[in-house]
């Protein structure tokens, strides 16, 4: 279980990730890609993947940790679970998207 400055310092101190408003919210970044933010009004995280087939597994995968809400349907968003949480599964999460970042700027 983390808290939300918990999960705020590790997506931060992941190489690469920097901090700047996205939609007037605290967003971690990597260059000038969203990665994710500490979800204000749930007890989440709120995370970009690289697509909403990938999400919709996820989803299947791990209903304990990740969940969305109708807000994010539309996108490759999902949310996970302060709750179910740790540093470690949240920091393969930041590096997987900034791995797809990277990919997609060999492209």
């Amino acid at each position: 279980m983390l808290s939300k400055a918990e999960a705020r310092k590790i997506m931060l101190a992941v190489k690469g990730a920097s901090e700047a408003p996205y939609f007037g919210k605290p967003s971690v970044f990597y260059g000038e890609s969203f990665v994710g933010r500490v979800h204000d009004k749930e007890e989440a995280v709120a995370l970009r993947v690289g697509t909403i087939e990938m999400r919709d597994v996820m989803l299947e995968a791990e209903p304990g940790l990740f969940y969305i809400t109708d807000h994010y349907k539309p996108w490759p968003m999902l949310l996970a679970r302060l709750k179910a949480l740790d540093k470690t599964v949240l920091e393969e999460l930041v590096l997987a998207r900034m791995g797809e970042i990277d990919a997609k700027a060999k492209k």
